[in-house]
């Protein structure tokens, strides 16, 4: 993977996770969807867009090191596809 495609990977789904969570949580915590909502959804997304980048930037990389150590070939110690 190029330096530009992990940023913007990077950038892309963080942007997407954080609209998707803040938007499903707001919800769930309003009990509905109206116009009201919007406004939590945008002031929550606000928050979780950069929490969810810091974690896609420093925590990711060690989760796909970690996937890729637990689905080694344990014989020969290389990485399954």
């Amino acid at each position: 993977m190029s330096r530009k495609q992990f940023w913007v990977s990077a950038l892309i789904s963080s942007i997407t996770m954080a609209l998707i969570m803040s938007g499903t949580i707001s919800a769930i915590r309003m009990g509905e969807i109206s116009s009201k909502w919007v406004l939590v959804w945008l002031d929550s997304f606000t928050i979780a867009w950069p929490v969810a980048l810091l974690a896609n930037l420093t925590v990711l990389p060690k989760i796909r090191q970690l996937a890729a150590w637990l689905c080694r070939d344990k014989k020969t110690h290389t990485t399954t596809a």
